[in-house]
């Protein structure tokens, strides 16, 4: 059988145990996957759509599948038109205009009756002022009124978008897509099977991340190693001694009593996807 190789952590280091450009090599390293889900419906109802199939390869943010939405998209529909209605009502300041015109004749009849009868005192007697002055407040509490309707009408046009947001929700929460960029690796449910809030529908895993596991003697884990790039080496069937770049993000704080090694981890970037978990090197 073929030897697998080293997972290389190629570093610079000033402390004195490790000597300049020396690389401290791990070997057995394991190829693990980062990212996996078993992909749930998140509301009840019958799968009407299936948009992949094990092996495909998905963005984030496709859709994967998709629970009959017929009702959630008529609610949505319906509370969107609701909320251009409110809209125009919340814009519309017709009534306030209407009601400071008005005023402003109301204003106008006032004062032009005060004025004859201060030239005239008889041609307009006290009673005729009172009314004159009971339609200007008349008209002042008819513009606070349509400035109040104003102002409750953009209150519920407020009101209508939160309504929009949520139906909006329930549909999208009908849809299944992928959280991340990957690979589908199993499909649990078939087109017209009755699905429950957390009901595993497939199973995703992430490719071009992955993570690399491997002990590295207690000697050489010294402080500040995170962070440093690293080198997985590895014989692939079409391409021995591949290399694969990345870096260390994390050593363990413990030491195994029984070796004297301590845990190591390192994401490795695999855009090309040839990469594949379970690989040693």
């Amino acid at each position: 059988m073929r030897k697998l190789v080293f997972l290389v952590a190629a570093i610079l280091l000033t402390a004195p145990c490790v000597a300049n450009g020396e690389e401290i090599k791990i070997a057995n390293a394991l190829v693990k996957l980062i990212d996996q889900l078993d992909v749930p419906a998140r509301e009840p109802g019958t799968l009407a759509a299936l948009d992949v199939q094990e092996g495909s390869r998905v963005k984030a943010g496709t859709q994967l599948a998709r629970i009959d939405d017929t009702e959630a998209r008529f609610a949505d529909e319906r509370a969107k038109v609701e909320w251009q209605i409110a809209t125009q009502n919340a814009n519309s300041d017709v009534a306030v205009r209407l009601a400071q015109r008005g005023l402003q004749t109301a204003e106008a009849e006032l004062k032009r009756a005060e004025d004859a009868r201060l030239k005239l005192r008889d041609v307009v007697n006290e009673t005729e002022l009172e009314k004159l002055r009971l339609a200007v407040d008349q008209a002042k509490l008819a513009v606070e009124k349509a400035q109040h309707e104003q102002a409750v009408a953009k209150l519920q046009r407020d009101l209508k978008k939160v309504e929009v947001d949520f139906t909006g929700r329930n549909v999208a929460r009908r849809e299944v897509t992928s959280p991340f960029p990957g690979v589908v690796v199993q499909v649990n449910k078939h087109i017209g099977d009755w699905l429950q809030p957390g009901d595993k529908v497939l199973r995703i895993v992430r490719l071009d991340r992955l993570r690399t596991e491997g002990f590295l003697e207690a000697t050489q884990a010294i402080p500040g190693l995170e962070g440093r790039t690293v080198t997985l080496v590895v014989d692939l069937p079409s391409k021995p001694q591949a290399a694969f770049g990345g870096k260390l993000t994390f050593v363990s704080p413990e030491i195994d009593p029984f070796n004297r090694s301590v845990r190591v981890l390192a994401e490795i970037d695999n855009p090309t996807l040839t990469l594949q978990p379970g690989l040693r090197g």
